[in-house]
């Protein structure tokens, strides 16, 4: 185990410590580095300028407040393994040194300390990076006023402070990766678990029944819980707490979400073969970062908890009379919002206060990971279900066959027997339309006595004037039709598998019923444009807290093949090669056009086989609302 004697500030972090007490200054720290130097006993370490043998150099990972003004806690993750380089010989750690920018030096060797007792540090292995997690003290002028670089940002107080019980955590037990991998251009669906995750069993649910998921008792997933959360963002009841409640009354249904690593990176074996690589971990540990969910604006600002809406987001009740503003909401029991435009489904959301907002593309990639890890392929709907995607929808076999007013609607028997009891439905003047009747639920299907070769599709609400130009389809579902799993991944046991509600940490319709508008996300001429500041979503804007992501999207439509890779946001997934095919590669389908100006995900009612979390489609402006579109509320704290 690696032990320090106590650090020491060197001469020049002395003269730099005595600027920044005059006023100026302030102390800037740059990196730490380790070292295989040796050192006899009594030797005097405050007059060195630099590491007697570097080995490695490493950010700053955060900072903390001691009790003492004028002291700072610094972490440091050292490792064999990091984004920027690969340890290919092991060595002694014996020495460690923090280094600081001097405005007239440039930068310094500000503080040293040696081992009493080293720790070896072994080569990467190929599979599985080493980590130590480091808490070093260091004397400042003023601990409040001190910044670090960490990993290319600036980290501020108020995030760190937030971070300190997590990280306490992390320094009593073993940091785990958890992770997966693929071979670059092989058509498989399948990934090879890696790192911690190697012999791990975690299958999908179908039905009410459990099954084995050894992923689900390992962090973050132990940690990932379903809970009732007011507007002011407090959590009101946890699932298994007696007033936990799934029809919203006890607050919206969300999951809450604990601050996770995740890593997408690329390595080439020794055999020449090119790896894809998905990770997540309770600590930076390789190529593993605070995933970007987490974070927002320029200062990088740490959520500790993220919550994900479990449900389609719904519209709140308005007492009649009342003028009240609209808010969207998770919860059970209700139908989906549509038909306006992301706009207003930002403004929606944001109407329930400080820190919510409309979901957004962080939520999609950081789920996208999650699942990869988890099941170990890119195949979800092979995995959990096809998902309520292939509902019935036909303009000709759901014309009514006779013209009555009441509550039932005349088709042939082989369309109507395809609905369910319990489903949504519409009616209107033609496929998709909705001008007779929307989101009603169908609540008898039986043969009718009139016309032969037809049933009769009951449903509730209002009578309605039928004529034989009027056509029944299947519109977007309510939700809640998870909730009596036991499974946090699976699908019910319903009618079939394509009407069949999926939920994968208990995120109901991760994909299918609904398309989901994903914020955060500008397209312009197929080059997207990601924001990480929350407060500045706005549509058709480029620049500012908008960044330009690395590469192109894809100019054709078909089944993703391949994601582009920016290095600087590793997560990002923006189909660059659409030339795949349904159960290979990613296996979802993606669409494009010219005037694309937003993205969503995940596929409606209809959609089928081209359905999936990894759904993109990206040809809409944003002027763009209809039925099938909807949003979830999330918040953060």
């Amino acid at each position: 185990m690696l032990m320090w004697n106590p650090s020491k500030l060197t001469t020049a972090g002395k003269a730099l410590l005595a600027k920044a007490q005059a006023g100026q200054t302030t102390i800037k720290i740059t990196k730490a580095q380790t070292g295989s130097g040796s050192y006899s006993s009594g030797e005097n370490i405050e007059t060195r300028t630099a590491l007697k043998t570097p080995k490695q150099t490493f950010p700053i990972q955060n900072k903390m407040i001691s009790d003492a003004d004028n002291t700072v806690i610094l972490k440091i993750a050292i490792t064999n393994k990091s984004e920027d380089s690969t340890l290919s010989t092991g060595y002694d750690i014996t020495e460690f040194g923090v280094f600081a920018q001097d405005p007239q030096k440039g930068e310094i060797l500000y503080s040293i300390a040696t081992a009493s007792t080293s720790d070896y540090m072994p080569a990467y292995n190929g599979v599985l990076p080493s980590v130590i997690n480091m808490s070093y003290y260091l004397e400042v002028s003023n601990a409040a006023n001190v910044t670090i670089n960490s990993a290319g940002a600036l980290a501020l107080q108020a995030d760190l402070e937030a971070l300190e019980t997590r990280v306490t955590l992390i320094e009593q037990s073993k940091v785990e990766l958890l992770a997966a991998r693929r071979k670059v251009g092989s058509s498989s669906a399948t990934w090879e678990r890696v790192g911690d995750a190697v012999g791990m069993i975690c299958k999908a649910a179908v039905g009410n029944g459990t099954v084995q998921n050894d992923m689900m008792s390992h962090y973050p997933f132990s940690e990932m819980r379903p809970c009732n959360l007011a507007e002011d963002r407090t959590v009101n009841a946890y699932l298994g707490d007696a007033d936990f409640q799934w029809d919203g009354s006890n607050g919206d249904v969300m999951l809450e979400v604990p601050l996770t690593y995740t890593g997408r990176w690329f390595e080439t074996d020794a055999d020449g073969v090119k790896w894809e690589y998905r990770g997540i971990s309770s600590g930076p540990i390789g190529h593993l970062h605070l995933d970007h969910m987490f974070t927002d604006g320029p200062d990088r600002r740490i959520s500790e908890k993220v919550y994900l809406p479990i449900f389609p987001g719904s519209l709140s009740s308005i007492p009649s009379g009342e003028v009240v503003a609209l808010k969207l909401e998770s919860k059970a029991g209700a139908f989906p919002a549509h038909s306006r435009n992301r706009d207003t489904f930002r403004t929606i959301c944001s109407t329930k206060g400080d820190n919510w907002y409309l979901d957004d593309v962080w939520a999609m990639h950081f789920l996208d990971t999650c699942y990869i890890v988890m099941f170990a392929n890119s195949h979800a709907q092979g995995t959990l279900g096809a998902g309520r995607t292939e509902f019935p929808n036909d303009g000709t076999k759901g014309l009514a066959l006779q013209a009555r007013t009441g509550n039932y609607i005349t088709v042939v028997k082989d369309y109507g027997n395809r609905f369910a009891v319990g489903q949504g439905i519409s009616i209107g003047n033609g496929l998709w339309s909705q001008s007779l009747a929307a989101d009603r639920r169908v609540t008898k299907i039986e043969d009718s006595t009139e016309i032969s070769n037809a049933v009769c599709v009951h449903f509730d609400g209002d009578p309605v004037a039928i004529t034989t130009t009027s056509v029944l389809w299947s519109s977007l579902q309510p939700t809640g039709a998870t909730i009596e799993m036991a499974s946090p991944n699976g699908r019910v046991d319903g009618k079939t598998n394509g009407m069949s509600a999926v939920r994968f940490l208990w995120i109901e319709d991760w994909y299918g019923n609904m398309w989901q508008f994903r914020d955060g996300d500008n397209i312009k001429n197929w080059q997207h444009y990601y924001c990480n500041r929350r407060s500045s979503y706005a549509d058709k804007v480029y620049e500012g807290d908008y960044f330009k992501v690395g590469y192109e999207a894809a100019k054709a439509n078909g089944y993703v093949k391949e994601f582009g890779y920016d290095p600087e946001w590793p997560e990002i997934e923006i189909c660059t090669d659409a030339t795949g095919s349904s159960g290979t590669f990613f296996s979802d389908y993606y669409y494009q056009a010219e005037g694309g100006e937003l993205v969503f995900s995940g596929g409606n009612v209809d959609n089928g086989p081209y359905s999936g979390p990894f759904r993109r489609h990206c040809s809409d402006s944003a002027a763009n609302s209809n039925w099938s579109l909807g949003g979830r509320p999330q918040a953060r704290k």
